[in-house]
């Protein structure tokens, strides 16, 4: 049987332009699709660089030569409101456990959401805190002062309450207190009684009311019966027992430090904050610290105080006719009980007891208080928030004071010159994208919210 077979037909043209038409479709495809995603990539590769390296480098405030960047006061901000947060929630705990007699936690958790609602006022309070914090490192690298890796490890295990070493015991320092001598005219001045001396002691009132005063008032005897100069109780220091504190066993397995730390560095992470910005955080608490700690190392635990009383009106007619009346004569004691508003001691010849320079009394009175220097002497009417005063120094002394004011009184120290030396910088320069950039986020719950103002 003869094979069929067909004869192959013949190429033209036409196929040979064809076949052309559709090798240059291709390739000018497979070059479009190239450039597609060459500039995908490019785009994806920008978007990138970007995120990551350009807006995170963004300068928001200069301190001479040192940058503050726009990743770092990012990151910090929002771990400032997962703080401020966490203690909201806190409050709300305890407010809940506490009912009617945890009213006070139910006030500060309401500032705390205040401040979070803020959102630019948290800004600028951590622009500032990151602006201080490199003022802080300048300065303690001139002072030889410098953090090591092994002062980091300690800083965060103490955050977790991690103690692979166990606690250190205090080392117990007894406080010495000085009781003053008295004049005749300082007994006169608060009519003490045989059986009811005086004890001054330091005390402090929250601004926004007036303290119950520490010294009892004395039954008023006649001026006879004052003791005299010489028998004054002379100023011998007493010793102050502070109870020995038991060591806190660590709560933490080494390998449940390293879990919980763990978990804790991976949550900052879904905000934003990376485990080098937080430690960069504890570092820079850990500067703060040592700086603060060689800025008042000359200072001592003692403090100029005042003895004043004061009588408390509502205007400024009503002071001067008391003083008036304190200029012909008048009794102190009962002035006080007629015409002061402040009920918390106007029984009590309004004794305040001692105030010190940082204690929370508003700013006008301690000013008045500590520029009279005379027992006995009696101030001009000095107007506050709370209405007019008039006050009247018992006593003023320089009196030691114990370990938690002497703190408080470092603090105040160092914050005043931090405050000078930034005044005094002359190079430190803030960029106003700090505003634009500044997170709001975490947010607070709407349930927090409803807890604190019942909405």
């Amino acid at each position: 049987m003869a094979k069929n077979t067909e004869s192959p037909k013949p190429v033209t043209r036409k196929h040979v332009a064809r076949k052309e038409r559709e090798q240059k479709q291709i390739k000018s495809a497979v070059i479009v699709t190239g450039i597609i995603i060459g500039l995908a990539l490019i785009l994806l590769a920008y978007v990138l660089v970007d995120n990551y390296f350009i807006q995170p480098n963004r300068v928001v405030a200069r301190v001479g030569d040192m940058q503050i960047k726009a990743g770092d006061f990012e990151a910090n901000v929002t771990y400032s409101r997962l703080n401020l947060l966490t203690t909201a929630n806190q409050y709300a705990y305890y407010a809940q456990l506490f009912g009617e007699s945890g009213s006070q936690f139910k006030s500060e958790g309401i500032n705390l959401i205040y401040q979070l609602n803020n959102t630019e006022q948290i800004g600028e309070n951590v622009l500032n805190e990151m602006i201080d914090d490199k003022l802080i490192r300048e300065e303690a690298a001139k002072r030889g002062i410098s953090v090591t890796e092994e002062e980091l490890q300690e800083s965060l295990q103490k955050f977790f309450r991690f103690y692979p070493n166990g606690t250190k015991t205090p080392t117990i320092t007894p406080t010495i207190v000085n009781t003053p001598t008295w004049s005749r005219e300082q007994f006169r001045l608060i009519n003490p009684t045989e059986t009811a001396t005086p004890e001054p002691t330091a005390t402090s009132t929250p601004e926004g009311w007036e303290p119950t005063p520490e010294v009892t008032e004395p039954v008023e005897t006649a001026e006879a019966d004052a003791p005299s100069e010489d028998s004054a109780p002379a100023a011998e220091p007493t010793e102050t027992k502070v109870p020995t504190l038991t060591p806190t066993a660590t709560v933490y397995t080494t390998k449940l430090f390293r879990k919980e730390i763990g978990k804790y560095l991976d949550e900052l992470k879904t905000y934003g904050i990376s485990q080098k910005q937080i430690e960069e955080i504890f570092r820079s608490n850990l500067f703060r610290e040592k700086l603060m700690e060689d800025v008042t190392k000359d200072l001592l635990p003692e403090e100029e105080q005042v003895w004043v009383r004061h009588i408390l009106v509502a205007d400024q007619e009503t002071a001067q006719e008391v003083i008036d009346k304190l200029d012909n004569g008048g009794n102190w004691a009962e002035l006080a009980s007629e015409y002061s508003t402040d009920t918390s001691n106007k029984d009590n010849g309004g004794d305040l007891g001692w105030i010190g320079p940082n204690d929370n009394f508003v700013e006008e009175f301690k000013q008045a208080a500590f520029a009279l220097n005379k027992s006995g002497e009696i101030s001009e009417p000095v107007e506050t928030s709370f209405g007019w005063h008039v006050i009247q120094l018992v006593t003023k002394a320089t009196n030691a004071i114990d370990a938690s004011k002497f703190q408080q009184n470092k603090q105040v120290f160092f914050d005043d010159w931090l405050l000078n030396l930034r005044t005094s910088r002359t190079d430190i320069k803030i960029e106003d994208l700090w505003k634009e950039i500044t997170p709001t986020k975490p947010t607070v719950p709407a349930e927090l919210t409803q807890f604190f103002f019942g909405q």
